[in-house]
C-alpha cells in the first residue's frame, strides 16, 4: 500500500476543505468511511489503476459527527446519512416497515462483520468492478484495450448499454434506492448538488467513468 496521510475532520465544511486544499496542491484524494472496499482496492493496489487515483490523502469521514443519522421527512420518506451502516438500516423499523426491499438489499450484503462496519454510501458510490478487474487482468478500466468478459466469463456482466466494457455497478442497495426514486445530496470541493437516481447511477457506456 502506498503512504498516505490521514485526516480527521470534525465538520462536513472542514472534510471539503482538506479535500480542496489537497488537490490544489495537486495531491489525490479519498474519502473514507466504513473502508470495507476502498481499503482492500488500496491494498492490492488496484486504486493505482489509471482513472483510480490511489490517494495521496485520506479523509476519513467516521469523525464527522451526522452523517450516520436516519430521519423522516414532511413528505412520507426518509432522509438517510451516508455513514449510516448496513447493519444500522436493516434494523431500522420505519425502513423495515415502508421500505421493506431497502432494508432486505441491505440485509443481503456480504456478512455481519462487513454490515456492521459498510456504509450506505460506502455501498452506493462503490467503483464498478469485475472478476477480470479485480484479478489484475489488462482489461479496459484498468488501462488496457479490451473487456475479457466479452469471449469470456460474462455471466453477471452488463445485457443493455455496455460497450467497449461491461463492467455493472455492485451496489447492493441501488436497485431498491432506484425504485424508492431516491435523490442523493453530495458535497464536495465543487458545491452540493442534487442527483437523482439516473443521473448517479449509470451503465458503461463509452466516456463514462463507470
Amino acid at each position: 500500500m502506498k503512504a498516505f496521510t490521514n485526516q480527521n475532520p470534525r465538520t462536513l465544511d472542514e472534510a471539503v476543505s482538506l479535500a480542496r486544499e489537497a488537490l490544489q496542491a495537486g495531491q489525490s484524494v479519498s474519502f473514507a468511511g466504513g473502508g470495507t472496499d476502498l481499503l482492500q482496492l488500496m491494498k492490492d493496489r488496484l486504486v493505482n489503476r489509471p482513472g483510480s487515483g490511489q490517494p495521496d490523502v485520506l479523509v476519513n469521514l467516521k469523525t464527522v459527527d451526522g452523517l450516520d443519522e436516519i430521519s423522516s421527512t414532511a413528505q412520507g420518506g426518509m432522509t438517510i446519512g451516508g455513514l449510516t451502516t448496513l447493519d444500522t438500516l436493516t434494523e431500522h423499523p420505519v425502513i423495515r416497515d415502508q421500505f421493506t426491499s431497502l432494508a432486505e438489499a441491505a440485509e443481503s450484503v456480504a456478512t455481519p462483520q462487513i454490515r456492521n462496519t459498510g456504509t450506505v454510501a460506502g455501498n452506493v458510490v462503490q467503483r464498478p468492478w469485475c472478476w477480470y478487474y479485480r484479478n489484475d487482468f489488462p482489461c479496459y478500466k484498468a488501462g488496457g484495450n479490451q473487456c475479457f468478459s466479452v469471449v469470456g466469463e460474462n455471466q453477471l456482466h452488463a445485457i443493455f448499454g455496455g460497450g467497449p466494457s461491461y463492467i455493472v455497478h455492485p451496489s447492493d442497495l441501488a436497485p431498491a434506492l432506484v425504485a424508492h426514486d431516491a435523490t442523493f445530496r453530495i458535497v464536495g470541493p465543487e458545491g452540493e448538488r442534487i442527483l437523482v437516481r439516473i443521473g448517479f447511477l449509470r451503465s458503461p457506456e463509452p466516456g463514462r467513468g463507470t
